[in-house]
């Protein structure tokens, strides 16, 4: 577990989360974007991340915003979930998960284990006890409320045909494919590569090509020198007009007065 804190402005940033995390807020307000969803978690909240990119907005009350961060990989989802086979199987089925996002409010169990978390962590026990808080952690949340959203979450990352598609998408977003074409190269039939996708992502090929790349553009404005023109060329645009056009769609300004700090980029409510 790890902690973030950041004092006095609020902030923005496109974030790859390449595990799954849950993070919780101790103070101050993260708001979260992916797609057409946005959520807001405030202190006492937390929320737990899959795999992908989300823009953040972190913002200090009282000058201050603080957080913890709890990461674990696939290999430790599948084991708990093997291990608890029996408690979980009679969750009902999401059909659609949307947005790769589970907020959640800590409850006096949850707080108790975030406790035992930081008291391992002060007096440096085994890594192998902290796994245990963190197996605690997870069995809490799943047994919470709507805890049925939080399971289909982690049963994807054990699902093999969706992580090889997440995978896929991770290494290929940027080409410039036909959705054809990126169906030939996955090894499915056009059909069976949209069924799976909007599966696993919950929306269409499509849509999540164009806000990753717009997201990716975004990142690059905030932290490259490149000119807008290479930016637009690096993140799959065809035309810097075309990506102007996207990006004042999507943020509701242009990415010349972003990248001059005439403007900043306000996440939707």
């Amino acid at each position: 577990m790890r902690s973030r804190k950041i004092c006095c402005e609020k902030q923005d940033e496109v974030f790859h989360s390449g595990q799954s995390q849950i993070v919780v807020i101790h103070n101050g307000l993260l708001r979260v974007k992916t797609g057409d969803c946005t959520l807001n978690v405030v202190a006492g909240c937390g929320i737990y991340f899959s795999q992908g990119d989300y823009l953040l907005e972190y913002t200090p009350i009282d000058g201050q915003y603080r957080a913890s961060v709890i990461e674990f990989d696939n290999e430790f989802v599948s084991k708990l979930l093997q291990k608890h086979s029996e408690l979980l199987m009679s969750f009902p089925k999401v059909a659609n998960i949307q947005s790769g996002l589970f907020s959640f409010t800590l409850n006096i169990l949850i707080k108790q284990t975030l406790s035992g978390m930081k008291t391992l962590e002060e007096q440096s026990y085994p890594d192998a006890i902290m796994r245990l808080k963190y197996e605690e952690m997870l069995i809490l949340l799943l047994h919470g409320e709507q805890g049925e959203h939080l399971y289909a979450l982690l049963s994807q990352l054990t699902n093999k045909s969706s992580e090889r598609l997440r995978r896929f998408m991770e290494r290929h977003y940027l080409k410039e494919w036909k959705l054809t074409d990126y169906a030939q190269e996955f090894g499915a039939s056009l059909t069976t590569f949209k069924e799976l996708f909007n599966e696993y992502y919950g929306i269409s090929p499509r849509a999540w090509i164009s806000e990753r790349r717009i997201l990716h553009a975004h990142k690059l404005l905030l932290t490259s020198k490149m000119s807008i023109v290479d930016v637009a060329m690096e993140s799959g645009f065809s035309s810097q007009s075309y990506f102007t056009q996207s990006y004042r769609r999507r943020f509701g300004t242009t990415p010349s007065k972003v990248r001059t700090g005439d403007e900043q980029v306000t996440i939707g409510k």
